[in-house]
């Protein structure tokens, strides 16, 4: 019985849960590492300065970098879910390296190769879920999903503060050989799950495809034949208007789907998330309760946990609101909030007091609230809706190529930063996220509600910006009407649309 018989919403939750295996893994290294770095028996044995603390964090960065760019030349010609099965199978290379390391130099190639996979794994397995999801639930299922990446950072701290006190090197070798563990297991909860229908029809493997939909809208044994018949035609409109636009120089010209300005958009937004504070919030989280507000290395790994709890806490609230409130508003909201406390947790360290460490700490708390209701969740779900399908692969390959290109950049000088300039790396972070406002007013087209395929319209009529043709179209949904892709052309051109869907079908 293929994908263990699931069918409608069942199905549905056993993508997520598949998907969210995969950020499990992504959490899990983001936490693991941090707690690592000043624990003890791992100073002994590497003996890291601050500058080589961040290269050891970096280096897994650089190869996540190389993942997604292999991924997007790749451009999902084996599936989504191969690529991504190639992925957790490098990570567990890499992990079994790092954890059987005596020497840096093993460490460091061990990180590369584990960050590697994660590259590959991350950047294909969200275009996956987003594919597979319904329009109307996309963001909240891709949110939950990244709710599995914070108990990965979850089970990493607790897991670390757990071995911390063994004198012996088990204390480091084990969390990280234990990624190992959960890749396999992320690969094989995919084993079990359907390929991405966009891709097969994508593929020419149509009959796949129309089962696979056929499956995802079978609710209580009845098929919705609506839904299935609207989501194929989108699909095939899609696939006829970017038929032409392949390569990876179509992906650069202004073509008509403005796949360069969509690809654009997506690689600056995901070079946000490491600029927001997120990424040294994340990696160097036992570091800064350490050296900013100064409290021991046991009470920071006890209160590192205790913030991946309260982060997993606060996840739950994105499940409402980025279909309540959408991606765009969502992202002005919290990168006002992270601008606030990031400035509040500047002045904090710097006046340096026992009081003040506290109102820190605090800060430090409210800045995960703040970041995992706008930014992380809105960030994973936004690229690959905002990719025209054609170049999805490449151009979702590519932003997050710039994630963890940004993310390099900042793991690299925050150790360096924070005992030079101190309490003035936060307020370098909370300039950044006051920046993030006018660009997602100005630039980011909401797109929750609308279906992969529609979000097309919003860049396709050059009459008016894509912000407020998105607002057009979300208008129109809601009294009722019914949005098809080729009413953005007229005359010859609608017609030889049409006749392109014809012959795709």
């Amino acid at each position: 019985m293929p994908y263990l018989g699931l069918k409608g919403n069942g199905l549905l939750a056993g993508v997520t849960c598949a998907s969210g295996m995969g950020f499990i893994l992504f959490g899990y290294d983001d936490g693991v590492i941090g707690g690592l770095l000043t624990a003890p028996t791992f100073q002994d044995q590497f003996h890291l300065d601050s500058t080589m603390q961040g290269t050891v964090t970096s280096l897994f960065i650089v190869g996540a970098f190389f993942g997604c760019m292999a991924s997007a030349l790749i451009n999902g010609r084996w599936g989504r879910k191969t690529i991504s099965h190639a992925g957790t199978l490098t990570l567990s290379l890499g992990a079994v390296l790092q954890a059987s390391s005596y020497s840096l130099a093993q460490l460091l190639v061990g990180r590369i190769v584990a960050g590697v996979g994660l590259g590959l794994l991350v950047s294909n397995i969200i275009i996956w879920q987003s594919e597979i999801s319904p329009h109307h639930i996309r963001g909240l299922l891709v949110a939950s999903s990244l709710s599995f990446l914070i108990l990965g950072q979850l089970i990493a701290y607790w897991l670390e503060y757990g071995v911390s006190n063994r004198p012996t090197s088990f204390a480091w070798r084990f969390p990280i050989a234990f990624q190992a563990a959960l890749a396999l297991m992320a690969s094989g909860l995919l084993l079990v799950m359907p390929e991405s229908p966009r891709y097969l029809y994508q593929q020419d493997r149509h009959q796949e495809g129309a089962e696979v939909l056929r499956l995802l809208y079978t609710h209580h044994g009845v098929l919705d034949e609506g839904r299935l018949n609207g989501t194929v035609s989108e699909i095939t409109e899609a696939i006829a208007i970017e038929s032409r636009q392949a390569t990876w120089s179509d992906l650069i010209k202004s073509d008509e789907v403005c796949s360069r300005r969509r690809v654009i958009l997506a690689c600056i937004l995901n070079a946000c998330q490491a600029w927001s504070g997120s990424t040294p919030v994340s990696y160097y989280t036992t570091y800064i309760f350490q050296n900013s507000v100064g409290m021991s290395y046991h009470l920071s790994l006890l209160l590192s946990g205790i913030l991946q709890v309260w982060f997993l806490v606060a996840s739950f609230v994105t499940w409402y609101t980025i279909e309540k409130f959408g991606r765009r508003l969502s992202f002005m909201i919290t990168a006002a909030g992270m601008t606030c406390v990031m400035v509040v947790l500047a002045a904090m360290v710097a006046i340096d007091t026992h009081a003040s460490g506290i109102v820190a700490a605090a800060m430090i708390f409210l800045y995960q609230a703040f970041y995992t209701w706008g930014f992380m969740g809105g960030i994973w779900v936004y690229g690959p809706e905002v990719m025209p399908l054609k170049h999805r692969a490449k151009g979702e390959g590519l932003a997050t190529a710039c994630l963890w290109l940004s993310s390099f950049v900042v793991i690299e000088i925050v150790p360096v930063a924070i005992s030079n300039i101190g309490w003035r790396t936060y307020l370098i972070f909370a300039c950044f996220n006051l920046a993030f406002i006018p660009f997602a007013f100005l630039f980011l087209p909401e797109t929750a509600g609308l279906s992969l395929e529609t979000i097309d319209l919003c860049f396709i009529d050059r009459s008016t910006s894509p912000v407020k043709k998105a607002n057009e179209l979300r208008k129109q949904m809601k009294q009722g009407r019914d949005i098809t892709l080729d009413q953005a052309f007229e005359g010859e051109k609608r017609l030889e649309v049409v006749s392109h869907v014809e012959h795709a079908a």
